[in-house]
């Protein structure tokens, strides 16, 4: 197996282990961003089903909220890229498959 190829089987393994469901970020006023799983607004208020993480900052700290967004969207992002690269991979095999002669 090339190190690329256990590289990704090993970062498959983390976002199949990770929290599941889309993940989406609540800010509580304060300087902390909350990465929440099943993030959903009710009439109550905003609720989830877990907090995965936090990321503190100061109030008004524009980059503790892309920090935030970017690990709230990594969840989806990675697995689209490995499923991605999947695909990829299958068509060069199929291509080099069928040119040998």
């Amino acid at each position: 197996m090339s190190d690329t190829t256990t590289r990704i089987a090993a970062i498959r393994a983390r976002e199949q282990a990770a929290t599941p469901s889309h993940w989406g970020t609540h800010y509580d006023g304060n300087g902390t961003y909350y990465i929440s799983a099943g993030l959903r607004p009710t009439p109550a208020g905003t609720v989830c089903d877990a907090v995965v993480a936090e990321v503190h900052g100061e109030h008004g700290d524009s980059q503790t909220y892309r920090d935030a967004r970017f690990i709230a969207d990594a969840r989806e992002d990675i697995a689209f890229l490995l499923d991605r690269v999947a695909e990829l991979e299958a068509a060069l095999a199929a291509t080099h498959h069928t040119s040998q002669p």
